[in-house]
Order: C-alpha cells, then sequence, then structure tokens
C-alpha cells in the first residue's frame, strides 16, 4: 500500500487547466464531479499502484483514464512506498507534445 501521493509541478499545472476549462465551458457541478473522479481513483491507487497500464516511455510509470478525455500519468516508487502524479493529459491534444 502507498504511504505518499507526490503532485507534481507540472499535475498541478494540468490538473488547474483542467478545472479552468470545465468552469469556463461548464458549471461547478461538472468540476465537483471531475475532483470527485480524481479524489476516487488516488484512493483505488493508493492501494492498487499498478492499476494503471505501463506508460513506455519511462520506468514505472503508469497510465490512468480519469474520464473520456482525461488521462492521468504518474511514476510509482515501490522502495519509497509512494506515487509521483506527473501531468493530467487531455487525450484531444497531439500526443507528440506530451513530456513525461
Amino acid at each position: 500500500m502507498v504511504q505518499k501521493i507526490v503532485w507534481s509541478d507540472d499535475a498541478i499545472e494540468t490538473f488547474g487547466e483542467a478545472a479552468k476549462y470545465l468552469l469556463d465551458n461548464f458549471s461547478q457541478n461538472e468540476l465537483d464531479r471531475f475532483e470527485d473522479k480524481i479524489e476516487h481513483k488516488l484512493r483505488t491507487l493508493k492501494s492498487n499502484p499498478r492499476l494503471g497500464r505501463k506508460a513506455n516511455k519511462r520506468r514505472n510509470t503508469y497510465v490512468t483514464v480519469i474520464n473520456k478525455r482525461v488521462v492521468l500519468y504518474y511514476q510509482y516508487k515501490p522502495i519509497k512506498m509512494e506515487i509521483i502524479l506527473l501531468t493530467f493529459w487531455n487525450t484531444l491534444q497531439n500526443p507528440k507534445r506530451l513530456k513525461i
């Protein structure tokens, strides 16, 4: 079981961008649902850190779906028993721009 979840600067930034988009184009309810999905996913990852599918670019890096438009890239460090959230990625973006 993971003892700590660390938000990288990029994860904080991309979460903020997704939240701003939801508030600008939808409603507070949509943002609340998005945040609930993230909280649920993080609780699930704490007990099962290898839940996501492996991302090929880096060792111990995984990707998991938050909703149909957003996926979360994270890195699991088994020795430290921690997960580092790398980025929230909008699936409509060009995958060549993804830097993890």
